[in-house]
């Protein structure tokens, strides 16, 4: 027969009060000077196991592992991001140069700008060409007298103006030939 103490065992370590917790809470209870009825039963006493730890630590390898990836993943998004973009902002760029092709196939158009920007002419039409004529557009009709008064001209106006139907006239002898 085996000897049992008045408190008894049925367990090793046990208790009647459910183990070895509330020795260490009365321990740590103690060394503190509070009452061991003030301490929380969940909270007191509680450490970190050594399983605890080692899963806390393996998930932090984990996710430190799983930063990079992250990180170079999301900086590939906004350069897909970035080529999407620039990918159509050239199909914009494609579609107004079609358009523009569009209208050069138009006979009309060639005509028109043919005669605009590069001064053509049908046969039998006559073309006038004003030499210098940025400056005699009537910009200085809206200036005040005092500053028409400063212009000071190199040559007479009639010599301007023979110069001026001289350079026409070669103009005119030069798209004849």
């Amino acid at each position: 027969m085996s000897r049992r103490r008045a408190g008894g065992r049925g367990r090793p370590g046990a208790t009647q009060t459910g183990g070895r917790r509330p020795q260490r809470e009365a321990r740590a209870a103690r060394a503190e000077g509070v009452s061991p009825d003030l301490l929380d039963d969940t909270a007191a006493g509680r450490r970190i196991s050594f399983r605890t730890a080692l899963l806390t630590g393996a998930l932090l390898v984990v996710a430190g592992g799983l930063i990079q990836p992250l990180g170079t993943g999301l900086q590939q998004m906004q350069q897909i991001a970035a080529l999407e973009a620039d990918i159509e902002a050239t199909r914009g760029e494609v579609d107004q140069l079609q358009e523009e092709r569009d209208r050069l196939d138009d006979p009309a158009q060639l005509e028109r700008m043919a005669r605009e920007d590069l001064q053509y002419v049908k046969d039998g039409e006559q073309a006038y060409i004003v030499v210098d004529g940025s400056q005699d557009r009537g910009d200085d009709a809206d200036a005040s007298p005092a500053s028409s008064a400063q212009v000071v001209r190199a040559q007479p106006w009639y010599i301007e103006l023979a110069d001026s139907l001289r350079a026409v006239g070669y103009a005119s002898e030069e798209r004849t030939r």
